[in-house]
């Protein structure tokens, strides 16, 4: 097996960066896939070009993907581990946490790591869409197929951002002007959430900076870096706390590798140009909704932090393996905080969230996947230098933009950007070669 997955080389049909970026696009415009019919949906598009990129591969994979291959097995071998029916006093050992979870009716013989088989069995269902859309990327791409999915994602980030917009100035109470959305949501664009909004919007922007400096042709350069400035006030009009502030650190990022790289000055006056008028556009539609929310942050600062409170106290009595992937809401209740307002379904942290469902041992080998991706896509000095450096550092910044807002939301349980961010780490890798 090994020699035969060494030996292969994948070469997708010339319809694949437009198939790329309808998998990013659909989802997003489906309401995030947050509904168990758009994810349908949106997987079985992945599966369909995932299958077509098997069936026409040829050549050989290196070895560096190739272990990316065997970590994503091993991840998908814990997840099926999580599931699997063991003697109930093993699981007791292994997780001293079950007995604070009633089961109705009489004692099992055999119980799982997971608390909730059926909520981890549809959480690997997606996990295994998201790798996917990863390897897709990954193992099929060539780079012009990577900048040509790079501008397609440009083009659709500033549509829907455009829309987005359009949408809050004419704004009717639903979304699409037709659909209606569950109480308590604050809707922005197609998503019912305005963070989740930002998180995926956030994503592309710099990717469309990327392609702005590294377009030879001066009409194309204005042409996206105009589309990453109308994303960029888009988050901005969504009032996504969590969007702004993860929208600058990725902005930050993004300067800091060009500094580095000792890239030529004219590209720290596209950015300049860039952040002025982005200002301009923020000082004209005005300032002061955005600095009200931030001023108003301490009462749901406090909510999160009980949660988080109540989250770490939960993984104490689950530290090994966890409660299984997509349990949080499961597993949270007996250990919610007092004070803590309604029920939640997320620990609005997507890393203390799956510290409490995957365990040391989830994390870790999370862990092990996230850094050979990063080595894969980065490590190499070779690839940073000329129109590559502008593309890494898009995707660097990217990455930086959902970890920061990730640290206060859960943007990576949405489909749609966790299907982008698999996408972005995928076209990453393709860099490399």
């Amino acid at each position: 097996m090994r020699l035969l997955l060494s030996n292969l080389k994948f070469h997708m049909p010339d319809y694949a960066a437009a198939a790329m970026v309808a998998i990013a696009a659909v989802p997003a415009l489906l309401f995030g896939a947050v509904e168990y019919w758009a994810m349908a949906i949106s997987g079985a598009l992945v599966i369909v070009l995932f299958m077509s990129g098997v069936f026409s591969f040829s050549g050989n994979l290196s070895g560096k993907k190739l272990a990316l291959v065997y970590i994503s097995a091993a991840l998908v071998a814990y997840l099926l581990f999580q599931m699997l029916p063991l003697p109930v006093y093993i699981v007791s050992l292994l997780q001293p946490g079950m007995a604070y979870l009633a089961v109705a009716g009489p004692a099992p013989a055999f119980r799982s790591i997971s608390v909730y088989p059926f909520e981890t069995e549809v959480a690997l269902a997606r996990f295994i869409i998201y790798l996917m859309v990863f390897f897709t990327a990954a193992l099929f791409m060539d780079a012009l197929a990577v900048y040509r999915v790079l501008k397609g994602l440009s083009v659709f980030g500033f549509a829907l951002a455009l829309f987005a917009i359009v949408q809050h100035f004419t704004w009717n109470g639903r979304i699409y002007w037709v659909a209606s959305y569950p109480p308590g949501g604050s809707p922005f664009g197609p998503f019912v959430d305005r963070n989740h909004f930002a998180g995926f919007v956030n994503m592309i922007m710099p990717l469309s900076l990327a392609v702005s400096l590294a377009s030879r042709e001066l009409a194309k350069k204005a042409l996206y870096a105009f589309f990453a400035v109308v994303m960029a006030l888009a988050v901005v009009l969504s009032l996504s706390r969590g969007g702004v502030l993860s929208f600058i650190a990725g902005l930050a990022a993004f300067c800091a590798i060009l500094i580095i790289q000792n890239s030529p000055k004219w590209q720290y006056m596209v950015l300049a140009l860039f952040s002025v008028i982005l200002v301009s556009f923020v000082t004209y539609t005005g300032v002061s909704p955005l600095l009200s929310r931030f001023s108003a942050g301490h009462l749901t600062h406090g909510q999160r932090l009980l949660a988080w409170k109540g989250t770490l106290a939960a993984f104490r009595d689950f530290p090994v393996f966890g409660t299984g992937l997509g349990t949080f809401a499961s597993a949270f209740g007996p250990y919610q905080p007092a004070g803590l307002q309604k029920i939640w379904e997320h620990a609005h942290n997507d890393f203390l969230e799956l510290l409490l469902e995957g365990g040391l041992a989830g994390v870790l080998l999370g862990a092990v996947f996230v850094l050979a991706v990063l080595k894969t896509a980065f490590g190499q000095r070779r690839g940073w230098h000329r129109r590559a450096a502008y593309l890494k550092a898009g995707f660097v910044a990217s990455i930086i933009t959902i970890s920061v807002h990730s640290l206060a939301d859960f943007n990576l349980h949405v489909p749609s950007n966790a299907i982008l961010l698999s996408l972005i780490l995928g076209l990453a890798v393709a860099t490399s070669g």
